[in-house]
């Protein structure tokens, strides 16, 4: 029986460097759409490709598209605000029409997201809870988002699952080892009040939720991958000083963060709390709901 096949675009980032090691675990064939040359895994099963015009095959089972620049990295001037869309739209749209031009109609197809879509608090109070139904707002963060997923809307007849995905956290990459310097440091804990939302998810349950929504029928279409715990900044600082056995003492006043990063200190000090309503319906079961369980797991083994 031959082996299915996966397209994974952004193939040598954070998620999809884990999301190849994972899928040739469990036995697929793999082509990784990648511009980065440098530390490419090898594998009797899996593919690199720089280009679309590379892929030499009448038939793809699955594709994962994960293109798109850290929204984290450099300062969101103008330049970079418009790196950021294109690097997600420009490559999105160039995966459908690869498809189309070739009358590739794959099983499913994963394209990502993020759970800035649904934007900030304005009043900073958080009480408010998003699923997949709450509506998108007109800042750049919700802006990029909803650009990202309507290229997805013009191509109708590619049956396409949206993910909109929280922080996510494992060991090799990402922004987790960022976000515990200062806490190992014994220097800054919370930020601002401390109770904008800390919307985030392990690695694993990443990976499980992609290859869950690759190979399950489902009634929806767009997935928040997140956990399903409800955690603040506070309770993050909290939680893994705890667990690394340290006493952060300064917090670090909001102005500060406006001040070095203006519009980008949105992502650290505002945002939404996220519920991932769409993926628990269909059945998905987390490895890590909590983020005791997630930064135990990460920070101790």
């Amino acid at each position: 029986m031959d082996k299915s096949l996966v397209l994974i675009t952004g193939a040598s980032g954070f998620i999809g460097s884990y999301l190849i090691s994972y899928l040739l675990d469990l036995d697929y064939q793999v082509i990784g759409l990648t511009r980065n040359k440098h530390q490419k895994k090898m594998h009797p099963n899996l593919e690199w490709v720089e280009e679309f015009s590379e892929i030499n095959r009448s038939q793809i089972d699955y594709v994962i598209n994960l293109a798109g620049e850290s929204i984290g990295q450099g300062r969101w001037t103008e330049k970079r605000k418009e790196e950021l869309k294109q690097s997600r739209i420009k490559t999105t749209k160039n995966l459908y029409e690869y498809l189309k031009k070739n009358n590739i109609f794959p099983k499913t197809i994963i394209s990502g997201s993020a759970v800035g879509f649904y934007g900030i608090d304005q009043m900073e109070k958080w009480s408010d809870v998003s699923n997949e139904n709450a509506s998108p707002q007109s800042i750049f963060m919700s802006e990029l988002c909803q650009q990202w997923e309507a290229v997805t809307a013009q191509y109708p007849e590619q049956k396409t699952k949206i993910i909109r995905l929280g922080v996510v956290f494992g060991r090799k990459g990402g922004i987790l080892p960022q976000m515990l310097l200062p806490i190992r440091l014994n220097l800054i804990g919370k930020i601002g009040s401390g109770k904008q939302p800390c919307v985030w998810i392990h690695i694993q349950d990443v990976l499980r939720s992609i290859v869950f929504l690759m190979t399950t029928e489902t009634s929806q279409s767009i997935f928040n991958v997140v956990a399903p715990e409800k955690v603040c900044q506070a309770s993050f600082v909290s939680t893994s000083a705890n667990i690394l056995k340290r006493k952060p003492f300064i917090t670090l006043p909001s102005f500060i963060m406006k001040l070095i990063l203006g519009e980008q200190s949105q992502l650290i000090l505002n945002g939404q709390y996220v519920k991932p309503k769409a993926l628990q319906d269909a059945g998905f079961e987390f490895k890590y709901p909590t983020l005791k369980q997630a930064l135990k797991d990460l920070l101790e083994n």
